[in-house]
């Protein structure tokens, strides 16, 4: 006779079974174009990418008038939340001056699995593209901006407790995963502050050669943090002249073409007001 640890264990297996065969198929998944190559979205992704991204804006709650001592007033979150991502093209929340020739090539939105956030290691998220193009002295300019995503950080940093976050370490991760092909050959320069219209923002210079399929280019990446929500902007340019690097006249000259089109970016996102009782 049969153990009966034996017997209830071939009961389960043959009951797995019998639910796996009656289990319904699953839904095919829905795939969302994207400007980059991105991940095809599976069911799961495509539930996670049908939330909506929420930004915590402070304000201050006024402390009631009363004879009795009251606790210092605290924060109250406004929560602004934008549009389901899925199927969307969602304009980022800020202006933009494009010069003649110049042209908005569309909204997206991508879809990346490796993004480790603060508060939801390993989830699949969907991050709104925007991404302008038109031409430069010897050559094309693009700007592609990466906006509302969750800060990135070290999954196994030293001692266990994970660093602050750092929009310079979140460009040069989204870099890697999301603007260039993973097969280029890309090179980084060290950490340095430029500006984003009226705001100072955190960077560096980036270069991207011997692509698979996109041709060399070569520019730079700001990172910026506005009412809640993070922007990195990646300003490169293509163009032989422009990407020798022996000819720093040439790619000076278009890089001022593109920050002059950064300047005039005005953050337009929903201002905090008091939540009075």
């Amino acid at each position: 006779m049969r153990h009966p640890r034996h017997l209830l264990r071939r009961l389960m297996l043959l009951a797995a079974v019998l639910l796996a065969a009656c289990a319904p198929a699953a839904p095919e998944a829905v795939v969302l174009p994207t400007l980059f190559p991105s991940q095809t979205p599976s069911p799961e992704i495509q539930a996670a990418v049908e939330g909506t991204l929420t930004a915590l804006v402070p304000t201050v709650t006024p402390r009631p008038e009363t004879a009795t001592p009251s606790p210092m007033p605290t924060a109250t979150p406004i929560v602004v939340t934008l549009p389901a991502l899925a199927g969307q093209r969602i304009p980022p929340p800020l202006d933009i001056s494009l010069p003649d020739g110049w042209q908005t090539v569309g909204y997206d939105v991508l879809i990346l699995s490796d993004v480790i956030a603060l508060d939801d290691v390993g989830t699949i998220r969907g991050v709104p593209l925007a991404v302008y193009r038109g031409p430069v002295t010897n050559g094309q300019g693009t700007i592609v901006l990466l906006w509302g995503f969750p800060n990135v950080v070290n999954p196994f940093p030293e001692g266990g407790t994970p660093g602050a976050p750092d929009l310079w370490a979140d460009g040069l991760r989204l870099l890697r995963l999301a603007v260039l092909e993973q097969d280029c050959n890309i090179g980084t320069d060290e950490r340095r502050t430029y500006r984003v219209g009226l705001l100072s923002a955190v960077g560096a210079q980036f270069s991207a050669v011997a692509c698979p399929e996109l041709p060399d280019t070569r520019g730079w990446f700001v990172g910026v943090q506005e009412g809640g929500l993070n922007f990195v902007f990646y300003a490169y340019v293509e163009g032989p002249a422009l990407v020798d690097p022996q000819r720093l006249d040439a790619f000076n000259a278009a890089s001022r073409e593109i920050q002059a089109i950064l300047d005039t970016v005005r953050f337009n996102l929903p201002e905090a007001t008091p939540d009075v009782p």
